[in-house]
């Protein structure tokens, strides 16, 4: 399993979260399988930082790349929601992968600060919480397990890689479900908890997918790597003016 497998696979599951989201009344089929993405996006935000980190201009220039790219899929996310280019009521994953990547960056460069990385983590908690993020601070927090499960996992075998990741995403849904019930007691949790059980089903398929990566990046296509890039605000262009063409 390459990274450019793991490109198409989310793609795909994405496509079929946002179809099933906004044409088919959330078909919960779909929206199982469209669980694995953003999985699979903050996995690769991660092993992204791990081969830019020693790469002082690279590592500069996709964070510059991400940081546009949060404008421009932040226009097309309202446009696919609601119609409208600017619309404050939910964002998209595109800032919490941008958070996530920047918080690898502070993490490492002030390891022997670490007031600085509690102050940081701290502000993407707040801005995520407040600004009404997709995935909120579990996001940010699943980028950030991911990096240090790719720093000493690499020798393990498959079995060891799905156990430790299964751990990984099982205390991130559960914050994850704890943020959706606006951080709540008990029953609040488990009342969210309810509605999104299912999802469950595909968090555990990425993981085993995860397991599977073997550190390859696959064949290279500067084509390809372009529309990887520019897919997230693309499809969502174009499924909302579907949309708007439907209603």
């Amino acid at each position: 399993m390459t990274i450019l497998i793991l490109k198409i696979i989310a793609m795909i599951t994405m496509t079929m979260d946002h179809v099933a989201s906004g044409f088919l009344d959330g078909m919960p089929a779909m929206r199982v399988i469209g669980r694995l993405a953003f999985l699979l996006y903050a996995f690769m935000i991660a092993e992204g930082y791990y081969h830019l980190k020693d790469k002082p201009d690279r590592l500069k220039s996709h964070m510059m790349k991400l940081g546009i790219l949060c404008v421009i899929s932040e226009l097309a996310y309202d446009f696919m929601e609601t119609g409208e280019l600017i619309d404050w009521s939910s964002q998209s994953v595109m800032p919490v992968l941008f958070l996530g990547f920047a918080g690898l960056i502070i993490t490492e460069r002030f390891a022997n600060r670490p007031i600085v990385i509690v102050i940081y983590y701290a502000a993407a908690a707040f801005i995520t919480y407040f600004g009404k993020f997709n995935y909120k601070f579990a996001g940010v927090l699943l980028i950030f397990a991911f990096y240090f499960y790719i720093k000493h996992a690499g020798k393990l075998n498959f079995i060891k890689k799905f156990l430790i990741l299964s751990a990984i995403i099982t205390v991130y849904f559960c914050v994850y479900v704890w943020a959706r019930a606006d951080f709540g007691g008990p029953s609040a949790w488990l009342t969210a908890f309810m509605k999104i059980r299912l999802w469950l089903i595909g968090h555990y398929a990425a993981m085993l997918i995860i397991a599977s990566y073997n550190g390859k990046q696959g064949p290279k296509n500067k084509a390809f790597n372009m529309f990887y890039s520019l897919y997230y605000p693309l499809h969502q262009l174009v499924l909302g003016m579907i949309a708007q063409g439907v209603s």
